[in-house]
């Protein structure tokens, strides 16, 4: 089953990340001089994504305006026969289709929302790639993640995907960890284990919010239940329920897990990624 759409979580309100966020969604604060966002969409465009559907919250415009187009901008451009500058805005905005849908308030709270929020207007029998919007694995090498999650996805044949990145033990308590299995070449999803306690990790794969879904697997987010504690709905357990009736392949990925969505974080993935650049001469 091809994929060729993405779907793109970008609702949330960036509450640790305020007061700046009062002003600027989080998806779109700068790692450098690209927005965060752009780097996962960039991860979707080498794995030969061209549609991307954004979660949005309510009266939100400034996804827009970078993937579509800014009127005011490109006039203000225009008249200043800033050409370059143009064209470069230009090469975002054509470089795939990007669709917008916005997830009210009244939808509820939680990971798995913005993709319920969204399931009404993907393309019908196919696999969807399914990636929050403020974190991303950065990759020295050039490659692709989610390219590799495709093909494990499409080598496989399973009903899903999901990504896992190895982590040191003394962090695994941090995150959900993958327990899996091996079978027939592959490695699949056979459920998650909430941040464990040392010595209770089934693994040293650690769930990075980076999925493949087919139409089976939207099926059980359409039916997750809020969580009796928080209330929030969860695409993990979604994508848990699904594994025990389906195959979900297990993809591992390279590189360095950036979480874009605290101060520290956001520090941390600017320092990380400016390295990449001489001209800055950062040691």
């Amino acid at each position: 089953m091809k994929v060729t759409t993405a779907v793109i979580f970008a609702s949330g309100f960036g509450s640790r990340m305020l007061p700046v966020t009062a002003a600027v969604q989080k998806d779109l604060l700068p790692i450098l001089d690209r927005p965060c966002i752009d780097y996962i969409v960039e991860d979707c465009l080498k794995a030969g994504i061209r549609n991307f559907i954004f979660t949005i919250r309510p009266g939100s415009h400034d996804l827009q305006d970078y993937y579509v187009g800014n009127p005011v901008l490109e006039s203000h451009l225009r008249r200043y026969h800033k050409d370059k500058a143009l064209a470069e805005l230009h090469k975002i905005h054509q470089q795939a289709t990007f669709n917008f849908v916005e997830q009210t308030a009244d939808a509820g709270y939680g990971t798995a929302v913005p993709l319920i929020v969204a399931i009404p207007h993907l393309p019908k029998d196919s696999a969807v790639l399914v990636s929050s919007g403020d974190e991303l694995i950065w990759r020295e090498d050039g490659g692709s993640n989610m390219a590799d999650l495709v093909k494990v996805f499409q080598d496989s044949g399973a009903e899903g995907a999901i990504t896992g990145l190895e982590q040191p033990q003394d962090m695994l308590h941090k995150y959900g960890v993958l327990e899996i299995e091996q079978k027939d070449g592959h490695e699949y999803l056979d459920g998650f284990v909430e941040k464990p306690e040392s010595g209770q990790e089934p693994s040293n794969l650690a769930n990075v919010s980076k999925y493949i879904m087919t139409p089976t697997l939207l099926s059980y987010v359409l039916e997750v239940k809020p969580d009796p504690k928080s209330q929030e709905y969860y695409v993990t357990d979604a994508v848990r329920d699904a594994a025990k009736q389906h195959k979900v392949a297990v993809s591992r990925a390279k590189g360095e897990y950036l979480d874009c969505g605290s101060v520290k974080g956001w520090l941390h993935a600017n320092l990380v990624v400016a390295k990449s650049r001489p001209e800055l001469n950062i040691d």
